[in-house]
């Protein structure tokens, strides 16, 4: 058995006897399921499976693919991210009731406690997704020259733990004064105007977004932060491995993405664009910086910015939390173009979502 193997085996061990009743993310899932109904839901699940007609529960997946697991595990650069991977994969096996995962503190219900307090008479924009607000917020008092329309879950995420930066025990990967930055996702705004603090006047940031709902809310967030929005370059074309692809969106607001075969007749189409095309449309003499959350297109992404990524060795933050395969099929991607990419792993929620691979060259 693996060192992998048996790690992974140990942190399910560990956590079956658990039964948390304060581990349920409400402001992104809204009210807890009772626990029957979870029971039943997770029965119909493992009996759809068994008959082939639904993709497996994610324990048998994580159980088939522990070879590729194991490749991952053994590449991680630092014990933290060996540790998240573990309890992630326990998490994505065992459910909210018995794992809790490593931000679930006293602090952080406290501080996302005090942000909805400051947004409850905040100006807000209501959004078609979820049920979801965006309320207008200034962050001076947190360190931000920035006033934008945000979720507080968001400030907590996005500028607070800093989803897209990440300390290593000597190093740390993030976006720095002067960088050039590709920001794919980049929804309503708030991490094209965070990488633009972070690049400062020298460095600018080209922010790829392309739902209509989304980008109205971007260019508002923009006009109230022009000391920032003179930085960013909004694209509006999907990512993909090559440019002029026609697809089509499906799903809104932050779950807007992108499929070459959609279910609904009427689904909106959009032509692709890649990070190597950009990057020859806009001349630009670097890429020191990718930050990929693009609803399961990243491995796309990242094919049509191949050149880009061999010639210029960008840093990289690769979200791989929508599908369990992207754990380990986008980091083997970057590993085989032979360039010394070293990984981190680290996980920004108190659910499944947002676990970003960062990736550093040699």
């Amino acid at each position: 058995m693996t060192n992998f193997s048996t790690a992974l085996r140990q942190t399910l061990e560990d956590c079956k006897s658990n039964d948390f009743t304060d581990n349920w993310d409400y402001r992104r899932f809204g009210p807890c399921p009772s626990r029957a109904s979870q029971y039943l839901k997770l029965a119909v699940k493992h009996v759809i499976a068994a008959f082939g007609m639904y993709g497996k529960p994610q324990g048998a997946q994580i159980r088939v693919n522990e070879a590729n697991l194991e490749w991952l595990y053994e590449r991680l650069f630092d014990e933290e991210s060996k540790e998240i991977l573990l309890k992630v994969l326990a998490y994505r096996t065992l459910g909210h009731r018995k794992v809790k995962l490593p931000l679930n503190t006293a602090s952080y219900w406290s501080k996302l406690a005090e942000l909805d307090k400051r947004a409850t008479d905040a100006e807000s924009i209501e959004l078609d997704f979820n049920g979801w607000r965006l309320n207008r917020l200034n962050l001076e008092a947190e360190g931000y020259p920035i006033e934008l329309f945000i979720r507080p879950a968001g400030v907590f995420t996005q500028l607070l733990i800093q989803q897209y930066r990440c300390q290593l025990p000597h190093e740390i990967i993030e976006a720095s004064p002067g960088d050039v930055v590709i920001d794919a996702g980049g929804c309503y705004g708030d991490t094209a105007l965070y990488f633009s603090y972070k690049a400062g006047q020298n460095g600018s940031v080209y922010s790829i977004e392309f739902m209509p709902s989304n980008i109205k809310v971007f260019k508002k967030n923009m006009a109230l932060n022009k000391h920032l929005a003179s930085n960013i370059h909004l694209i509006d074309s999907p990512l993909w491995s090559s440019s002029g692809d026609k697809l089509f969106i499906e799903g809104t607001g932050p779950a807007a993405r992108v499929t070459p075969r959609p279910k609904l007749a009427s689904a909106e189409k959009v032509h692709t664009i890649s990070i190597d095309d950009l990057t020859q449309e806009k001349k630009l003499q670097k890429i020191d910086f990718i930050k990929m959350d693009i609803e399961g297109a990243e491995l796309n992404a990242l094919k049509g910015a191949q050149e880009s990524i061999v010639h210029y060795r960008p840093k990289l933050a690769i979200s791989v939390y929508h599908n369990l395969h992207d754990f380990w099929s986008i980091p083997q991607w970057i590993d085989g173009l032979g360039l010394g990419y070293r990984f981190a792993l680290r996980h920004f929620t108190i659910h499944a979502e947002e676990t970003v691979l960062f990736a550093v060259a040699n």
